[in-house]
């Protein structure tokens, strides 16, 4: 079963999944960034401000096919998850496409989400991660509405080192 780790960006997702991976645990890192920094050091145009379309659908079946790789029986983790991409979607102003609503209705994740919260302490933007503080937490909340509107249970994670949260998960599990 996959518990997705989401929250706004700069909030310590990505940190916690490092450590899961180094617990040994399967995990699915950020699909989106990865690529958009594979793109950029390519000189791809698969990127989201020139191929939004062909972007979504190249992060999705990242994520899906990370999400079909694990058996049912063992536990992982996905830094982000399909709805997050809805998320972005409504954050930009935009329609969430067909393909990503099939996606997220076809796609199942555990039932428990757990939720990296805005923490100015830890938040660091970076050269893909633009946004101010101000606005990674309106993303937040459009990444709340997303995984309420589709049945999750949201466990806000504390505000504690990487190692507490961790934790903190594999308690709540």
């Amino acid at each position: 079963m996959v518990y997705v780790i989401t929250g706004g960006p700069g909030f310590g997702k990505s940190v916690l999944i490092q450590k899961l991976q180094e617990l040994g645990y399967q995990a699915g890192g950020e699909n989106a960034r990865q690529i958009i920094e594979q793109q950029i050091a390519n000189g791809g145009e698969l990127l989201p401000w020139k191929d939004a379309l062909g972007f979504e659908k190249r992060v999705m079946n990242e994520r899906i096919k990370f999400l079909q790789s694990i058996d049912i029986e063992i536990v992982a983790f996905s830094d982000r998850g399909l709805p997050d991409q809805a998320a972005f979607s409504r954050y930009k102003g935009k329609e969430v496409s067909v393909q990503l609503k099939e996606a997220i209705a076809a796609n199942y994740y555990a039932k428990k989400v757990f939720l990296t919260p805005p923490w100015r302490d830890i938040y660091r933007n970076d050269t893909i991660r633009t946004e101010t503080f101000e606005e990674a937490e309106k993303i937040h909340h459009f990444i709340v509405k997303a995984y309420l509107d589709n049945g999750y249970q949201l466990i806000n994670l504390p505000f504690v080192s990487p190692d507490e949260r961790i934790e903190f998960i594999l308690k709540s599990l």
